[in-house]
């Protein structure tokens, strides 16, 4: 049997990896999200999540892809962990990439944070 955290996690995969990160984050952040991008506070609020959002794919010539590469899920804690990449196309028309994990902190149903982990773009340019 699917547990709920399990069922979500499922749910948010298909979403993020459709590139539908507006109802992603509509769907599953908490009103009162945190968001770090390593160990920063980027964003607090789902409201600022959506704002940034929509701003950055205004940006985007084509919409950005995501790969899921692993999940692992903390039913207890209700943490999640997942792997993925993000590909999009720079402001310079060039291909980039972002290998990045990101935790994300369950409650009730919902995301209440989210830290990101990574080390950098990766222009693939000049792969």
């Amino acid at each position: 049997m699917t547990s709920p955290l399990s069922q979500a996690v499922t749910d948010l995969r298909r979403l993020l990896e459709a590139g539908d990160t507006l109802a992603l984050i509509e769907r599953f952040y908490a009103s009162d999200v945190c968001v770090f991008e390593n160990h920063v506070l980027a964003r607090a609020g789902r409201d600022a999540c959506l704002l940034y959002e929509r701003e950055q794919l205004s940006k985007q010539v084509a919409p950005p892809t995501f790969v899921v590469k692993a999940t692992a899920i903390n039913e207890t804690d209700g943490v999640v962990f997942i792997e993925s990449t993000l590909r999009f196309t720079g402001p310079d028309a060039r291909p980039m990439r972002l290998d990045q994990v990101s935790v994300q902190r369950w409650h009730r149903g919902l995301i209440s944070e989210e830290r990101f982990y990574y080390e950098g773009v990766i222009d693939e340019g000049d792969e």
